[in-house]
């Protein structure tokens, strides 16, 4: 269960707090602290108070006896992103640790606090959680508030939207023969009877008959989770436009016959199916909390192994849109089963707009850091709500546009295309995230953003912000808050 709101007087929040409890009260940056709350900071230990970067905490004891523990954070600087406050927050709370036993945590927030110190208060509840998420190590979470409607104001769907966040990172923290395609299609059927979506699956003889090769080929390998392809819809009808999210599948990726070595971050490669996580629980998520427009999720599933019946490099294979790739490298095999799949669903449904995610390629790392997402091919309504959103829930994109030396990188002399894209001049450097992307847009026949989120999805650095291990959560708000509350800027 995810922690409740609860309001009572701003004057008597002593009186709602339990003698071995922490209250941590935190405000907005520029704002003055509420009097009683600045009666605390002047009562104080001295001896207690810390300053972490431009986070100042202000310690004491409500009660005389030396119960009662309070700390009043306060920011020194202003005009800095959201993420970064996040990330000063958390070692302010790693800080806070040493002093204090962090078993029973109390938030107060002040009434100008918004979604962006929720998004701090969620981070000190997600850090104390086991590994996959299931439950918290905390004793007891809660977070009040005197002004509850403005609060809620700034996060009407809050409740959804950190169940649904939650639920992205158990996926992609989830063991890979758990949480195999057979299990992915299992868990959106159920979600589909229960929420009047229709659901389609298509195993082995069904993509075989529609000719998605590309998405056959890279699970042939494999039994327990074989190629399998979903699409769920909610509200289509015939001649509807609707938004549709694309999440690549890999349940695991072993890199087939071009193996993985270690330095590959083959010991994370149950991450490789966080586009489907992201996106099967942002569209449960968008249903869930009353999404009016058309909407459809399709999923291309399976493990990438390496045996006898792996996908072999130097194999030309005709994709479901007649266009032959060449596999030059198996483990460039996400932009494989996406393609397939965002050819298909984007002919049967002919999308508004078509939103693309998938931990699509290694080399996002290296450009873009452990804490921004990749963005590519999104205009300019859909850059400045994502910017709006990433402010308020704390999460950080960077833009790219279509380019025509990264479209380049993906011609071959084989074949229409190769999987293993490089910049035409240097023939042993691939293209990166930028080349990737240009050859997802090879197959889209209507508009497409694309969010590259191998970088920002799991925890490579170890000090993201609310990140135990592995699994962030980003860049999960900020795409469900830019979806919930600027659905037109999605739609051309």
């Amino acid at each position: 269960m995810i922690p409740v709101l609860t309001e009572i007087p701003r004057d008597t929040v002593g009186d709602h707090v339990d003698a071995d409890e922490l209250l941590v009260i935190l405000g907005r940056p520029g704002t003055e602290h509420s009097t009683w709350v600045k009666g605390l900071v002047e009562r104080a230990a001295p001896s207690l108070g810390r300053t972490t970067h431009y986070l100042r905490s202000d310690a004491g004891f409500l009660r005389s006896d030396g119960r009662s523990p309070y700390v009043v954070l306060s920011w020194q600087k202003d005009g800095v992103s959201s993420l970064e406050r996040r990330w000063v927050a958390a070692k302010m709370a790693a800080s806070l640790a040493t002093q204090f036993n962090l078993k029973k945590l109390a938030f107060y927030l002040e009434p100008e606090a918004g979604l962006p110190e929720l998004a701090i208060v969620e981070d000190f509840w997600t850090r104390k959680m086991t590994p996959r998420y299931e439950r918290s190590e905390l004793e007891s979470f809660r977070i009040l508030t005197s002004d509850i409607k403005a609060l809620q104001a700034s996060d009407p769907h809050w409740q959804v939207r950190w169940q649904r966040q939650l639920g992205f990172r158990r996926w992609v923290n989830e063991n890979p023969d758990e949480l195999t395609s057979i299990a992915i299609g299992e868990r959106l059927e159920e979600f589909a009877r229960r929420h009047g979506c229709e659901f389609n699956s298509f195993g082995r003889e069904g993509l075989t008959k529609l000719g998605m090769n590309l998405l056959l080929a890279v699970g042939q390998a494999s039994d327990l989770s074989p190629s399998r392809f979903y699409l769920l819809t909610h509200r289509v009808v015939p001649g509807s436009r609707p938004l549709l999210l694309v999440g690549k599948g890999i349940t695991f990726d072993t890199g087939g016959i071009n193996l993985k070595p270690h330095e590959s971050h083959v010991n994370c490669m149950k991450n490789d199916m966080g586009g489907a996580g992201l996106m099967a629980n942002l569209f449960m998520a968008l249903v869930e909390s009353g999404y009016d427009g058309p909407l459809a999720l399709a999923i291309p599933a399976c493990e990438n192994l390496i045996g006898e019946r792996s996908m072999k490099p130097g194999a030309i294979i005709k994709s479901y849109a007649g266009k032959d790739v060449i596999i030059e490298h198996t483990d460039a095999e996400g932009r494989l089963i996406l393609a397939d799949a965002i050819s298909y669903s984007q002919k049967a449904l002919q999308p508004a707009q078509t939103l693309v995610a998938a931990t699509l390629t290694t080399a996002s790392l290296r450009q873009f850091t452990n804490f921004f997402t990749a963005v590519h091919f999104a205009p300019p309504s859909c850059q400045l709500s994502l910017q709006r959103s990433g402010y308020e829930t704390g999460e950080e994109f960077t833009f790219w546009g279509e380019f025509l030396p990264f479209r380049q990188g993906n011609i071959s002399k084989a074949a229409d295309l190769t999987n293993m894209g490089r910049m035409p001049d240097a023939a042993n450097i691939g293209g990166g995230s930028n080349v990737a992307a240009h050859f997802l847009k090879e197959f889209a026949i209507t508009p497409m953003v694309h969010f590259d989120i191998f970088a920002s999805t799991w925890n490579w650095s170890g000090d993201y912000p609310g990140a135990n291990y592995g699994a962030t959560g980003a860049p999960f708000n900020a795409l469900f808050r830019s979806l919930r509350h600027d659905a037109d800027a999605w739609i051309p």
